[in-house]
Protein backbone atom coordinates (compact mmCIF):
# COMPACT_ATOMS: atom_id res chain seq x y z
CA UNK A 1 0.00 0.00 0.00
CA UNK A 2 3.02 2.28 0.11
CA UNK A 3 3.67 4.10 -3.15
CA UNK A 4 5.16 6.98 -5.14
CA UNK A 5 3.58 9.33 -7.69
CA UNK A 6 4.24 9.54 -11.43
CA UNK A 7 5.90 12.64 -12.84
CA UNK A 8 3.14 12.96 -15.46
CA UNK A 9 0.40 13.46 -12.86
CA UNK A 10 -0.34 16.80 -11.21
CA UNK A 11 -1.36 16.59 -7.56
CA UNK A 12 -5.15 16.02 -7.30
CA UNK A 13 -5.35 17.04 -3.63
CA UNK A 14 -7.20 20.25 -4.46
CA UNK A 15 -10.20 18.15 -5.49
CA UNK A 16 -10.06 15.87 -2.44
CA UNK A 17 -9.72 18.93 -0.19
CA UNK A 18 -13.30 19.89 -1.02
CA UNK A 19 -14.37 16.86 1.01
CA UNK A 20 -11.98 17.38 3.94
CA UNK A 21 -14.73 18.10 6.44
CA UNK A 22 -13.14 15.55 8.73
CA UNK A 23 -9.59 16.71 9.46
CA UNK A 24 -7.64 14.42 11.77
CA UNK A 25 -5.46 16.56 14.02
CA UNK A 26 -5.33 14.15 16.99
CA UNK A 27 -5.71 10.46 17.73
CA UNK A 28 -9.16 11.22 19.18
CA UNK A 29 -10.20 12.83 15.88
CA UNK A 30 -9.44 9.58 14.08
CA UNK A 31 -11.41 7.53 16.60
CA UNK A 32 -14.42 9.83 16.29
CA UNK A 33 -14.33 9.93 12.49
CA UNK A 34 -13.95 6.15 12.13
CA UNK A 35 -16.70 5.49 14.66
CA UNK A 36 -19.16 7.91 13.05
CA UNK A 37 -18.58 6.50 9.59
CA UNK A 38 -18.92 2.92 10.85
CA UNK A 39 -22.18 3.83 12.59
CA UNK A 40 -23.53 5.54 9.47
CA UNK A 41 -22.75 2.41 7.46
CA UNK A 42 -23.60 -0.21 10.06
CA UNK A 43 -24.32 -3.41 8.16
CA UNK A 44 -22.13 -2.36 5.23
CA UNK A 45 -18.47 -3.20 4.78
CA UNK A 46 -15.84 -0.48 4.75
CA UNK A 47 -12.35 -0.95 3.33
CA UNK A 48 -9.62 1.59 3.97
CA UNK A 49 -6.54 3.02 2.24
CA UNK A 50 -3.90 5.33 3.68
CA UNK A 51 -1.28 7.41 1.85
CA UNK A 52 1.52 9.53 3.32
CA UNK A 53 0.79 12.60 1.19
CA UNK A 54 -2.68 14.18 1.10
CA UNK A 55 -2.11 15.31 -2.51
CA UNK A 56 -1.65 11.79 -3.81
CA UNK A 57 -4.44 10.25 -5.84
CA UNK A 58 -5.86 6.74 -5.94
CA UNK A 59 -3.84 5.35 -8.84
CA UNK A 60 -2.83 1.77 -9.45
CA UNK A 61 0.83 0.99 -10.06
CA UNK A 62 0.13 -0.07 -13.66
CA UNK A 63 -1.73 3.18 -14.36
CA UNK A 64 1.18 5.19 -12.97
CA UNK A 65 3.84 3.28 -14.91
CA UNK A 66 1.95 3.59 -18.18
CA UNK A 67 1.48 7.31 -17.50
CA UNK A 68 5.25 7.65 -17.17
CA UNK A 69 5.98 5.62 -20.31
CA UNK A 70 3.28 7.11 -22.54
CA UNK A 71 3.47 10.67 -21.26
CA UNK A 72 -0.32 10.78 -20.83
CA UNK A 73 -2.98 8.96 -18.84
CA UNK A 74 -3.65 5.53 -20.36
CA UNK A 75 -6.99 4.40 -21.73
CA UNK A 76 -8.70 1.20 -20.64
CA UNK A 77 -7.64 -0.43 -23.91
CA UNK A 78 -3.98 0.42 -23.21
CA UNK A 79 -4.32 -0.97 -19.66
CA UNK A 80 -5.77 -4.22 -21.02
CA UNK A 81 -3.05 -4.51 -23.68
CA UNK A 82 -0.37 -4.07 -21.00
CA UNK A 83 -1.99 -6.71 -18.79
CA UNK A 84 -2.14 -9.19 -21.65
CA UNK A 85 1.56 -8.62 -22.30
CA UNK A 86 2.34 -9.10 -18.59
CA UNK A 87 0.47 -12.42 -18.60
CA UNK A 88 2.18 -13.54 -21.82
CA UNK A 89 5.65 -12.84 -20.47
CA UNK A 90 4.92 -14.36 -17.08
CA UNK A 91 3.78 -17.60 -18.71
CA UNK A 92 6.15 -17.92 -21.63
CA UNK A 93 9.38 -16.47 -20.22
CA UNK A 94 9.00 -17.10 -16.47
CA UNK A 95 6.97 -20.33 -16.97
CA UNK A 96 4.15 -19.45 -14.55
CA UNK A 97 1.85 -21.16 -17.00
CA UNK A 98 -0.36 -22.91 -14.47
CA UNK A 99 -1.15 -19.82 -12.39
CA UNK A 100 -4.52 -18.11 -12.74
CA UNK A 101 -4.55 -14.48 -13.88
CA UNK A 102 -5.68 -12.98 -10.58
CA UNK A 103 -3.12 -14.88 -8.54
CA UNK A 104 -0.39 -13.80 -10.95
CA UNK A 105 -1.40 -10.17 -10.58
CA UNK A 106 -1.59 -10.48 -6.78
CA UNK A 107 1.92 -11.96 -6.65
CA UNK A 108 3.27 -9.31 -9.03
CA UNK A 109 1.68 -6.62 -6.85
CA UNK A 110 3.33 -8.09 -3.74
CA UNK A 111 6.80 -7.90 -5.26
CA UNK A 112 6.38 -4.33 -6.47
CA UNK A 113 5.39 -4.95 -10.10
CA UNK A 114 2.73 -2.99 -12.00
CA UNK A 115 -0.92 -4.12 -11.81
CA UNK A 116 -4.30 -2.43 -11.81
CA UNK A 117 -5.11 -3.74 -8.32
CA UNK A 118 -5.76 -1.02 -5.71
CA UNK A 119 -4.49 -2.00 -2.25
CA UNK A 120 -6.96 -1.56 0.60
CA UNK A 121 -7.37 -3.01 4.09
CA UNK A 122 -10.37 -4.12 6.10
CA UNK A 123 -8.52 -2.82 9.17
CA UNK A 124 -8.66 1.00 9.55
CA UNK A 125 -5.64 0.92 11.89
CA UNK A 126 -3.48 -0.72 9.23
CA UNK A 127 -4.57 1.87 6.65
CA UNK A 128 -3.96 4.68 9.13
CA UNK A 129 -0.41 3.43 9.64
CA UNK A 130 0.28 3.98 5.93
CA UNK A 131 -1.07 7.53 6.23
CA UNK A 132 1.28 8.41 9.10
CA UNK A 133 4.27 6.23 8.09
CA UNK A 134 7.57 8.06 8.42
CA UNK A 135 9.12 9.34 5.19
CA UNK A 136 11.57 7.05 3.42
CA UNK A 137 15.05 8.07 2.38
CA UNK A 138 15.01 11.62 1.02
CA UNK A 139 11.22 11.94 0.95
CA UNK A 140 9.86 15.02 2.74
CA UNK A 141 8.26 14.32 6.10
CA UNK A 142 6.40 17.61 6.60
CA UNK A 143 3.31 16.66 4.59
CA UNK A 144 -0.25 15.87 5.58
CA UNK A 145 -1.45 12.33 4.96
CA UNK A 146 -4.79 11.06 3.76
CA UNK A 147 -7.12 8.23 4.71
CA UNK A 148 -9.75 6.88 2.30
CA UNK A 149 -12.73 4.71 3.19
CA UNK A 150 -14.61 2.82 0.46
CA UNK A 151 -18.01 1.21 0.88
CA UNK A 152 -17.59 -2.25 -0.64
CA UNK A 153 -20.98 -4.01 -0.92
CA UNK A 154 -20.80 -7.73 -0.19
CA UNK A 155 -22.55 -8.45 -3.50
CA UNK A 156 -19.53 -6.95 -5.27
CA UNK A 157 -17.22 -9.60 -3.82
CA UNK A 158 -15.05 -11.43 -6.29
CA UNK A 159 -14.88 -15.19 -5.60
CA UNK A 160 -12.25 -17.45 -7.10
CA UNK A 161 -14.45 -20.49 -6.60
CA UNK A 162 -16.98 -19.07 -9.06
CA UNK A 163 -16.25 -17.33 -12.36
CA UNK A 164 -13.02 -15.49 -11.55
CA UNK A 165 -10.58 -18.37 -11.22
CA UNK A 166 -9.59 -18.09 -14.87
CA UNK A 167 -6.47 -18.22 -16.99
CA UNK A 168 -7.34 -14.89 -18.61
CA UNK A 169 -8.46 -11.77 -16.77
CA UNK A 170 -12.25 -11.79 -16.82
CA UNK A 171 -12.53 -7.99 -17.08
CA UNK A 172 -10.82 -8.17 -20.46
CA UNK A 173 -14.06 -9.70 -21.68
CA UNK A 174 -16.04 -6.86 -20.12
CA UNK A 175 -14.16 -4.28 -22.16
CA UNK A 176 -14.44 -6.07 -25.52
CA UNK A 177 -17.32 -8.53 -25.85
CA UNK A 178 -20.16 -7.33 -23.62
CA UNK A 179 -21.26 -3.86 -24.70
CA UNK A 180 -23.59 -3.42 -21.74
CA UNK A 181 -20.82 -4.39 -19.32
CA UNK A 182 -18.50 -1.96 -21.10
CA UNK A 183 -20.83 0.88 -20.13
CA UNK A 184 -20.62 -0.14 -16.45
CA UNK A 185 -16.93 -1.03 -16.31
CA UNK A 186 -15.16 2.22 -15.51
CA UNK A 187 -18.20 4.04 -14.12
CA UNK A 188 -17.94 2.64 -10.59
CA UNK A 189 -21.18 0.66 -10.77
CA UNK A 190 -19.43 -2.62 -11.62
CA UNK A 191 -16.54 -2.31 -9.14
CA UNK A 192 -15.29 -5.51 -7.53
CA UNK A 193 -13.71 -6.18 -4.16
CA UNK A 194 -11.37 -9.14 -3.75
CA UNK A 195 -10.31 -10.58 -0.40
CA UNK A 196 -7.50 -12.78 -1.71
CA UNK A 197 -6.17 -16.00 -0.22
CA UNK A 198 -3.08 -15.59 1.96
CA UNK A 199 -0.56 -15.91 -0.84
CA UNK A 200 2.03 -14.36 1.49
CA UNK A 201 2.25 -13.19 5.10
CA UNK A 202 1.57 -9.51 4.37
CA UNK A 203 -1.98 -10.20 3.19
CA UNK A 204 -2.88 -11.59 6.60
CA UNK A 205 -0.81 -9.02 8.52
CA UNK A 206 -2.46 -6.07 6.75
CA UNK A 207 -5.91 -7.68 6.48
CA UNK A 208 -5.45 -6.74 2.85
CA UNK A 209 -7.78 -6.73 -0.10
CA UNK A 210 -7.94 -5.27 -3.60
CA UNK A 211 -10.35 -3.01 -5.43
CA UNK A 212 -10.79 -3.76 -9.12
CA UNK A 213 -12.42 -1.50 -11.70
CA UNK A 214 -11.83 0.01 -15.12
CA UNK A 215 -10.25 3.34 -15.99
CA UNK A 216 -12.84 6.11 -15.41
CA UNK A 217 -15.14 6.46 -18.41
CA UNK A 218 -17.48 9.25 -19.41
CA UNK A 219 -20.95 8.22 -18.22
CA UNK A 220 -22.63 10.89 -20.32
CA UNK A 221 -25.64 12.70 -18.92
CA UNK A 222 -25.85 10.29 -15.98
CA UNK A 223 -22.60 11.33 -14.37
CA UNK A 224 -21.44 8.56 -12.01
CA UNK A 225 -18.63 10.58 -10.44
CA UNK A 226 -20.85 12.66 -8.16
CA UNK A 227 -20.42 16.25 -7.04
CA UNK A 228 -17.20 18.27 -6.95
CA UNK A 229 -18.21 20.17 -3.79
CA UNK A 230 -20.57 19.06 -1.01
CA UNK A 231 -23.95 20.68 -1.38
CA UNK A 232 -23.53 21.80 -5.01
CA UNK A 233 -24.68 20.43 -8.36
CA UNK A 234 -21.30 20.74 -10.12
CA UNK A 235 -19.99 17.30 -11.08
CA UNK A 236 -16.51 16.00 -11.75
CA UNK A 237 -15.27 16.12 -15.31
CA UNK A 238 -13.77 12.99 -16.79
CA UNK A 239 -10.36 14.69 -16.94
CA UNK A 240 -10.47 15.62 -13.25
CA UNK A 241 -11.50 12.11 -12.25
CA UNK A 242 -8.71 10.48 -14.26
CA UNK A 243 -6.26 12.93 -12.74
CA UNK A 244 -7.41 11.99 -9.24
CA UNK A 245 -7.81 8.23 -9.62
CA UNK A 246 -7.38 5.26 -11.93
CA UNK A 247 -10.81 3.99 -10.87
CA UNK A 248 -14.01 6.07 -10.69
CA UNK A 249 -14.73 7.59 -7.26
CA UNK A 250 -17.93 9.08 -5.92
CA UNK A 251 -17.01 11.16 -2.90
CA UNK A 252 -19.28 11.76 0.04
CA UNK A 253 -18.96 13.05 3.59
CA UNK A 254 -19.69 11.13 6.77
CA UNK A 255 -21.50 14.16 8.19
CA UNK A 256 -24.25 13.99 5.55
CA UNK A 257 -25.82 10.74 6.70
CA UNK A 258 -25.62 7.79 4.36
CA UNK A 259 -25.44 7.34 0.61
CA UNK A 260 -26.72 4.05 -0.78
CA UNK A 261 -23.97 1.43 -0.72
CA UNK A 262 -24.90 0.62 -4.33
CA UNK A 263 -23.39 4.01 -5.24
CA UNK A 264 -20.00 2.81 -3.93
CA UNK A 265 -19.37 6.06 -1.97
CA UNK A 266 -15.84 7.04 -0.97
CA UNK A 267 -14.87 9.11 2.08
CA UNK A 268 -11.62 10.99 2.60
CA UNK A 269 -9.93 12.32 5.73
CA UNK A 270 -6.91 14.62 5.85
CA UNK A 271 -4.37 13.58 8.49
CA UNK A 272 -2.41 16.63 9.58
CA UNK A 273 1.38 16.34 9.63
CA UNK A 274 1.37 17.64 13.21
CA UNK A 275 -0.74 14.63 14.26
CA UNK A 276 1.40 11.92 12.67
CA UNK A 277 3.88 11.44 15.52
CA UNK A 278 1.16 11.06 18.14
CA UNK A 279 -0.83 8.67 15.96
CA UNK A 280 2.26 6.56 15.21
CA UNK A 281 2.93 6.33 18.93
CA UNK A 282 -0.65 5.26 19.64
CA UNK A 283 -0.54 2.65 16.88
CA UNK A 284 2.82 1.24 17.97
CA UNK A 285 2.40 1.29 21.76
CA UNK A 286 -1.30 0.47 22.14
CA UNK A 287 -2.08 -1.65 19.10
CA UNK A 288 1.33 -3.08 18.05
CA UNK A 289 0.88 -1.66 14.54
CA UNK A 290 4.38 -0.92 13.30
CA UNK A 291 6.69 -1.67 10.37
CA UNK A 292 7.48 -5.16 11.65
CA UNK A 293 3.78 -6.11 11.88
CA UNK A 294 2.83 -4.53 8.56
CA UNK A 295 5.84 -6.04 6.71
CA UNK A 296 6.48 -9.22 8.75
CA UNK A 297 8.86 -10.92 6.30
CA UNK A 298 12.60 -10.82 5.65
CA UNK A 299 12.07 -8.69 2.56
CA UNK A 300 10.28 -6.13 4.75
CA UNK A 301 13.13 -6.10 7.27
CA UNK A 302 15.77 -5.65 4.57
CA UNK A 303 13.85 -2.84 2.90
CA UNK A 304 13.23 -1.11 6.23
CA UNK A 305 16.94 -1.20 7.11
CA UNK A 306 17.97 0.02 3.68
CA UNK A 307 15.54 2.95 3.67
CA UNK A 308 16.49 4.09 7.15
CA UNK A 309 20.23 3.45 7.08
CA UNK A 310 21.12 7.05 7.98
CA UNK A 311 18.86 7.01 11.03
CA UNK A 312 20.17 3.68 12.21
CA UNK A 313 23.78 4.84 11.98
CA UNK A 314 23.17 8.26 13.58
Amino acid sequence: MSETRPSTEAAPGWRFADWDQDVISTWSDFQEAAYRLSENYRGSRLVWRGVRNADWGVHSSLYRRLSDVLGYRPTETEMVDAEKEILRRARQDWRFDGVDALELFAQIQHFGGPTRLIDVSEDPLAALWFAVEAGKGTEPTDTDGRLFAFVAPVKSDLHLNRNWKTRDALWHELTTDDRRATKRWGTGTNRRYWRPPVYHSRIAAQNAGFLLDGVPLDAGARNKFGRVHPGTSETWTLNDMQQAASIPLRLSTSRQGTMSEDANPVFTFRVLETAKEEIRRQLEERFAVRASSIYPDMFGLAKYLDERAETLLA
